[in-house]
């Protein structure tokens, strides 16, 4: 009997613009196209810089999946790439916890937790009391999209 197995395809980076982002707002990805793929699940790493004064001692961000199952209609009606987002039916997949002034976090979610992946999706931060540092290169948003083989 064939055993079944998780097949992990390259990370890629996805497109977003973290530099900045001020407490109280939100930020989503450019879509990633899970078409021809169609992996079930995805890994989603998020690495940023919390800016150099202004950080709660409560402060997170909040990750979110942004699903689209046409390609063009995604939750709460966001455009499918990189700008502003404000979440309302969007699934929260996690939250990291930033703390402190001038500090790299990373964080790994995993998808699993809103279903199965549609066609298209983008990835949504909203932070809370976490302004970002201003220097793009200190952060990124990667993904690792997985399948079944057997």
């Amino acid at each position: 009997m064939a055993e079944i197995k998780q097949k992990l395809a390259n990370s890629a980076t996805a497109t977003i613009t973290l530099a900045s982002l001020a407490s109280g707002a939100g930020r989503g990805s450019t879509a990633i196209d899970n078409s021809s793929v169609l992996a079930i699940e995805a890994d989603i790493t998020v690495k940023i810089k919390t800016a150099s004064s202004g950080v709660s001692p409560t402060g997170c961000l909040d990750i979110y999946l942004i699903r689209s199952e046409d390609g063009s209609n995604y939750d709460d009606s966001f455009g499918g790439s990189d700008a502003a987002f404000t979440p309302v039916n969007a699934t929260k997949i996690g939250s990291m916890w930033a703390t402190a002034n001038a500090t790299t976090y990373i964080g790994v979610f995993n998808t699993a937790i809103a279903g199965n992946l549609p066609r298209k999706f983008c990835i949504g931060i909203f932070s809370v009391g976490v302004p970002l540092d201003s220097v793009a290169g200190n952060h990124a948003v990667t993904y690792t999209l997985k399948t079944l083989q057997s």
